[in-house]
C-alpha cells in the first residue's frame, strides 16, 4: 500500500535511519504479563499439551524459544480464504519485482508469489491480542479452542478482559438489530456470515479433550 508515486524509492532512502530506529524500538517491546490469576500447575500441564500438539506450527516459548515460520495450506487450516485469494499471482509478481521487495539483501529474492495458505503466527502475548484468526472473527481464546461454540454474530460489550474465556467480553445476537439506524453502532457487530468474515477453520483443538483445552488456555495466559 506504500507503492504510490508519492512514496517512491527516494522517500525510503531519505528516512532509512528513522525506519531503523523505529524497528529497534518495536523489537525492544515485550508482551505484558497477564493481569489476572494464573493456575500455575494447570498451566504446566497446558505447556506440555501445547508443545505436543501446537508447537510444530506456533513454536515454543520460555528460555529457549523457537519459531518455525510454517505456512499451513488453506485446505488444512480451513480459515477464511479471502485475504489469501484477494491478490492474484500476477499482482504478487509485480510486488516481488518492484524495488520495494529488494533492499540490497544478498542472494536470490525468494518472495512467494503463489502461496497456498497462511503462516501460523508466533503467540507471544496472545492473551492480549484478541480477537483471533487473521480476520478477527473469533472473540476469545476459549472460542478458538472450542470451534463449535464460536458465536455467529457478536459485539464487544466491555473493555475489560473476559478472564474465564480470555479475550473480549461479548454478547451474541441472532441478527444485527434492524431498528438500529446509526451505521457506526451497527458496525460494532461482527457478522461471521459476511464475505471475508468467516470464523471457520483452525479446528485442530478438536483432537484435545476438554480438560486439555482448558489447560492450554491457562498456559496461553503465561505467554
Amino acid at each position: 500500500f506504500t507503492l504510490v508515486p508519492e512514496n517512491g524509492p527516494e522517500f525510503y532512502r531519505e528516512h532509512e535511519q528513522d525506519f531503523k530506529h523505529i524497528y529497534d524500538y518495536l523489537m525492544s517491546l515485550r508482551p505484558p504479563k497477564y493481569p489476572g490469576a494464573i493456575d500455575e500447575s494447570l498451566a504446566k500441564i497446558g505447556e506440555r499439551v501445547f508443545n505436543d500438539s501446537c508447537a510444530q506450527c506456533h513454536g515454543t516459548y520460555g528460555d529457549k524459544p523457537s519459531y518455525p515460520n510454517v505456512r499451513i495450506p488453506l485446505d488444512e487450516i480451513g480459515t477464511d480464504p479471502v485475504r489469501l485469494t484477494a491478490l492474484p499471482v500476477e499482482g504478487r509478481k509485480k510486488y516481488a519485482e518492484s524495488w520495494f521487495a529488494h533492499a540490497g539483501e544478498p542472494g536470490e529474492q525468494t518472495t512467494e508469489i503463489d502461496p497456498d495458505g497462511y503462516v501460523a503466527p508466533p503467540l507471544d502475548g496472545v492473551w492480549a491480542s484478541s480477537p483471533y484468526l487473521h480476520n478477527g472473527s473469533v472473540p476469545t481464546l476459549w472460542h478458538l479452542l472450542n470451534p463449535d461454540e464460536r458465536p455467529t454474530i457478536w459485539r464487544r460489550t466491555d473493555e475489560m478482559i473476559d478472564d474465564a474465556k480470555v479475550g473480549f467480553q461479548i454478547e451474541e445476537v441472532d441478527r444485527i438489530p434492524l431498528t438500529q439506524t446509526d451505521i457506526a453502532v451497527r458496525r460494532q457487530y461482527f457478522d461471521t456470515t459476511k464475505f471475508g468474515k468467516s470464523n471457520a477453520g483452525h479446528r485442530f483443538p478438536e483432537t484435545l479433550s476438554q480438560d486439555e483445552r482448558q489447560a492450554v488456555l491457562e498456559y496461553l495466559k503465561t505467554l
